[in-house]
C-alpha cells in the first residue's frame, strides 16, 4: 500500500522515509571553491509552507535534468535535518538533503499554488524590523542611479541605485558582478524613458557598520533580478502608485550628476579649498569650490573606449582632464560623462562622429580637442569629489553649478583662510581605499520604475558576487555623513558560505 503524503511542517529531523507532494518555486546551481556543482530549491506543499532543498554534489547531473521550476512532483524520501546555513532563504527551522533514497515522480497537482513572491516591506528594512540571517524578496521603483562601475583591474562590477516604495521610503540597493552587468545591460540599449520597477530575490540586508544605514545587495547564492516584470503581483504593485508613479527616468547612459540644491552640500564642516586638500596629502572625500581654467592635454586625451569585462562592442565615454583653480591654486579635475554630457549636450560617441564630419581629414583622436568642449571652461562650479594622493587627482563625484552656494562656500574659505593640516583631518577618509585606476563613473537619474522578472526577462543571472558593501548611502544630517556614505568599500561577502560557493541560474522552461 502507498504511503500518505504528508505536508512539509510535518517533517520530523531523523525521519527520511516519507511521501510528499510538491512544487518546485526556486531553483538554482551552487559552484563550490573545487568547481563542483550541486543543485539547490525551495519547495512547497498544499498549505504554502517552504522547506530548504539541497543536493549532493556526486548526483547533480541526475537532479540538473530531473528537477524543472515551477512545476509539481511527488517527493519520496530525504533526510530533514537542522537549518543551520548562514542566510536562510525561507524561515522553515528545518532543511531538506536529498540523498540517494531521493526520488521524484513529475505529476499534475493543480491545488498547489503557483509561486507567489513575499515582498518584504522596505520600510521595515529601514527600521530594523528584519532578521540578519534571511533572505527576502523586494520590490521598489528605480529613483536615482548612485553609482556604476564596471569590473577590471582587480575592481568588482558594482551597481548603486536607491529604490523608493509607494509611501516615499527610499532604500539603498547594491548589485554586485553579474547583476550589476544585467542593469547595465538592460538600461544601456533601452534607454527607457518610463518608470522602472525592479525586483531582487533572495536579497541581504544589513546595517552600516560606519552609519547604522541600513543597505540591500544581492545574495552569494540564489538571488534573481528581473526588471518590468510581466507578473500579477508586480503589475498590482505599481497600480498602488496610482497617479504618483514617479517621472520618467533620463537615459541611464548618460544622466547628469549636477543637481538642484541638496541639503548634503548646505554644511560646511568638510568644505575645503582645493590648496587645502592637496596639501593633506591623503585619499579623502571633500567638497570644494573653483573655476575651470583649462585642459590638461599632457598625460591623456578626452575620451576613451571601454568594453567592461565583456566582448561586446567598446563604448566611447568621456574622460577629461581640467585645471580648477581656486585662490592662485589649481588642481587636475577628472571629468567623466555624467559631468559633460549636461553641458556638451552630445555623447563621447557623437561628439565623435560630429568631428569626423566636420573635418575634411576625418579627424578622430582623443587627443585632438574638438571646440565643443570649450563649454566646460570658465565656469564657477561646487565639487564634491574623491582626491586621489597618488595621482593628484581630483575624480568628480558630484557637481552643483548654483551660483549662491558658490558664493556661500567661497565666503566659508576666504575669511582668514589659513587652512592646515590639521583642520582637513576632518575630511571622510574612511571611504574606500583608492587604488590604482580605481576612478569609476557614476550616473544619477532622475526617478523611474520598472517590473522585473528574470533578469531582462530573458534569462537567470549568474549569482557571483564575492564582495559586499560596507558603506551605504541614505540621508544625511551632515556633509561629512553624505561624503562618508557615497561609495563602498569591497569586502569579503558574508552571504558567501565557507565553501567559497559561487551560484548560477537553471534556465527556466
Amino acid at each position: 500500500m502507498s504511503r500518505q503524503p504528508i505536508l512539509i511542517k510535518d517533517l520530523v529531523k531523523g525521519n527520511q522515509v516519507w511521501k510528499m507532494l510538491i512544487r518546485v518555486v526556486d531553483l538554482w546551481v551552487v559552484i563550490e571553491k573545487n568547481g563542483q556543482q550541486h543543485l539547490e530549491a525551495v519547495i512547497q506543499d498544499g498549505h504554502g509552507d517552504k522547506i530548504h532543498v539541497i543536493t549532493r554534489s556526486r548526483d547533480f547531473q541526475d537532479w540538473v535534468e530531473a528537477v524543472k521550476e515551477h512545476l509539481t512532483y511527488n517527493l519520496y524520501n530525504g533526510e530533514p535535518v537542522e537549518n543551520e546555513v548562514p542566510l536562510k532563504v525561507c524561515c522553515n527551522p528545518l532543511k531538506l538533503i536529498f540523498n540517494g533514497g531521493t526520488t521524484m515522480t513529475k505529476v499534475a497537482i493543480p491545488e498547489i499554488p503557483a509561486h507567489r513572491f513575499s515582498f518584504f516591506p522596505i520600510e521595515k528594512f529601514l527600521k530594523g524590523d528584519f532578521k540578519h540571517d534571511m533572505l527576502y524578496d523586494v520590490i521598489g521603483v528605480l529613483q536615482d542611479v548612485l553609482k556604476t562601475q564596471m569590473g577590471g583591474g582587480g575592481r568588482k562590477s558594482c551597481v548603486n541605485v536607491n529604490l523608493r516604495d509607494v509611501q516615499g521610503n527610499v532604500i539603498e540597493l547594491v548589485l554586485w558582478d553579474d547583476y550589476a552587468k544585467q542593469f547595465v545591460n538592460y538600461t544601456t540599449p533601452n534607454n527607457f524613458s518610463g518608470p522602472t520597477l525592479i525586483v531582487l530575490t533572495h536579497a541581504w540586508c544589513k546595517p552600516n557598520t560606519v552609519s547604522d544605514l541600513t543597505c540591500l545587495s544581492n545574495a552569494w547564492s540564489g538571488s534573481r533580478l528581473y526588471f518590468n516584470l510581466d507578473h500579477p503581483q508586480v503589475d498590482q504593485y505599481k497600480a498602488s502608485f496610482g497617479d504618483n508613479m514617479p517621472a520618467p527616468s533620463q537615459s541611464m547612459t548618460c544622466d547628469s550628476s549636477i543637481q538642484s540644491s541638496n541639503n548634503f552640500w548646505t554644511k560646511l564642516s568638510e568644505v575645503k579649498s582645493v590648496r587645502a586638500i592637496s596639501e593633506f596629502g591623503k585619499d579623502c572625500y571633500a567638497t570644494t569650490i573653483g573655476t575651470t581654467i583649462s585642459f590638461n592635454a599632457f598625460r591623456c586625451g578626452w575620451y576613451f573606449e571601454s568594453t567592461g569585462n565583456t566582448e561586446a562592442e567598446p563604448v566611447t565615454k568621456f574622460k577629461l582632464e581640467v585645471e580648477v583653480e581656486y585662490e592662485n591654486h589649481r588642481g587636475i579635475f577628472v571629468f567623466w560623462d555624467k559631468d559633460c554630457i549636461p553641458y556638451t549636450k552630445l555623447t563621447a560617441k557623437e561628439l565623435r562622429e560630429v568631428m569626423k564630419t566636420a573635418s575634411k581629414a576625418g579627424e578622430d583622436n582623443p587627443k585632438i580637442w574638438p571646440t565643443h568642449l570649450d563649454v566646460l571652461l570658465n565656469r564657477k562650479l561646487v565639487f564634491r569629489i574623491k582626491y586621489q594622493s597618488q595621482y593628484q587627482r581630483f575624480s568628480i563625484v558630484k557637481i552643483l553649478n548654483e551660483d549662491d552656494l558658490y558664493t556661500k562656500f567661497h565666503n566659508h574659505l576666504t575669511p582668514d583662510e589659513n587652512t592646515t593640516n590639521a583642520d582637513v583631518v576632518e575630511m571622510d577618509t574612511t571611504s574606500p581605499n583608492l587604488t590604482p585606476n580605481q576612478v569609476t563613473q557614476s550616473s544619477e537619474p532622475s526617478i523611474g520604475a520598472q517590473p522585473p522578472y528574470a533578469a531582462n526577462q530573458s534569462g537567470s543571472p549568474t549569482a557571483s558576487c564575492s564582495s559586499t558593501p560596507a558603506k551605504r548611502i541614505a540621508t544625511s544630517t551632515s556633509v561629512n555623513d553624505a561624503i562618508q556614505s557615497e561609495e563602498l568599500t569591497p569586502k569579503q561577502s558574508a552571504t558567501k558560505a565557507k565553501t567559497g560557493k559561487k551560484t548560477k541560474h537553471i534556465k527556466k522552461e
